[in-house]
C-alpha cells in the first residue's frame, strides 16, 4: 500500500499535466481562431503544415500530446527535475496565451 506522502507528489504531477492540457487546448482554440480570421499565422512550420492539411489533426495533436504526457507522468515518481520541466512548460504556455490575448485585443480594437 502506498503512503500518503508518496501519493501527493504524484497527484501534483497529474494536476500539472491537466493544467498543461487546458492551456494547450486554449492555445489550439485561439490559434485556430486567429488563423481563420487572418489575425495571426502559425509560427511552428510543422504545426502549420498539419493545420493546412487537416484542422482536426491539428487539434488532435495539440490535445493528444499533453494527454500522452499525463499518462507518462502518472507512472513517474515526483522528482524536482520533472516538476521543474512541467513548470517551464506551463510558464511557456502562459506566455503564449498572453500573446494570444494581446493580438485578440488588438484585433477587436481595430474593428
Amino acid at each position: 500500500m502506498q503512503s500518503i506522502s508518496s501519493i501527493l507528489p504524484q497527484n501534483k504531477l497529474i494536476k500539472m499535466g491537466i493544467v498543461l492540457l487546458i492551456l494547450a487546448t486554449f492555445d489550439a482554440l485561439f490559434t485556430d481562431f486567429g488563423i481563420q480570421n487572418h489575425h495571426i499565422t502559425e509560427a511552428n512550420p510543422i504545426m502549420l503544415s498539419i493545420y493546412e492539411a487537416n484542422v482536426t489533426g491539428f487539434y488532435l495533436i495539440k490535445i493528444a500530446l499533453p494527454v500522452l504526457l499525463i499518462s507518462i507522468v502518472a507512472k513517474l515518481e515526483s522528482k524536482p527535475f520533472i516538476l521543474f520541466l512541467l513548470n517551464v512548460a506551463i510558464s511557456l504556455y502562459v506566455i503564449v496565451l498572453l500573446l494570444h490575448f494581446f493580438w485578440l485585443t488588438l484585433a477587436f480594437i481595430d474593428k
